[in-house]
């Protein structure tokens, strides 16, 4: 019996439980990398060679997206590496360079062969779709308007566009993946931070 209560104290401050709180933010990881990643797109395309040592303000007024922080901070980060000086008043610059998003969304879709979700009758679970061959596609697309003005005249005018990909497919149990800008991006970075 001794033995017995000294195994069950042992055992008592033995055992133990760890707990994770685990929670879900209102926009997924995935959709917010595809759009980062589509304005990274866009603005890498971004070349303004007649600003050079030039002194802007940059108007984002017009800017109404989602993201749009980001939107701003990325193109902020594209034109100084071009040497531009970015002014805080517009009546002290050489140029303004206005920046409007015509869009900036994702758009999601899935094929399947095989037999779907559905739903069990009269109850609130849900049978597993069994799925032979199926193909999930997921876009971030990006498309924006600059425009450079200097002494109330347009200078410049041109659209840029930007689009993420990301696919999966998935043969009975194997998964393969064609595209994924994603991962791309962030093994670029990757590079980018070792070398």
């Amino acid at each position: 019996m001794k033995y017995v209560i000294i195994l069950v104290l042992f055992l008592a401050f033995w055992a133990g439980c760890t707990t994770r709180t685990v929670s879900s933010t209102p926009r997924t990881a995935i959709e917010q990398l595809l759009l980062s990643t589509a304005v990274d797109t866009a603005f890498e395309k971004i070349n303004l060679p007649g600003l050079t040592d030039k002194k802007v303000y940059l108007d984002f007024t017009n800017l109404q997206s989602y993201d749009s922080e980001y939107v701003k901070s990325s193109f902020q980060a594209c034109i100084i590496s071009d040497r531009v000086t970015i002014l805080e008043k517009p009546e002290q610059a050489d140029y303004i360079i206005q920046i409007s998003c015509g869009a900036l969304g994702s758009e999601y879709k899935d094929t399947l062969v095989g037999i779907p979700a559905l739903p069990v009758p009269g109850s609130p679970m849900t049978l597993p779709e069994l799925a032979l061959w199926k193909r999930v596609e997921q876009d971030g697309i990006a498309k924006f308007l600059v425009t450079i003005y200097s002494n109330g005249q347009v200078i410049s005018k041109k659209y840029y566009y930007g689009k993420a990909e990301r696919d999966e497919s998935f043969l009975l149990w194997m998964r393969s993946q064609p595209k994924d800008d994603i991962r791309k991006a962030w093994e670029k970075s990757e590079e980018n931070i070792t070398n």
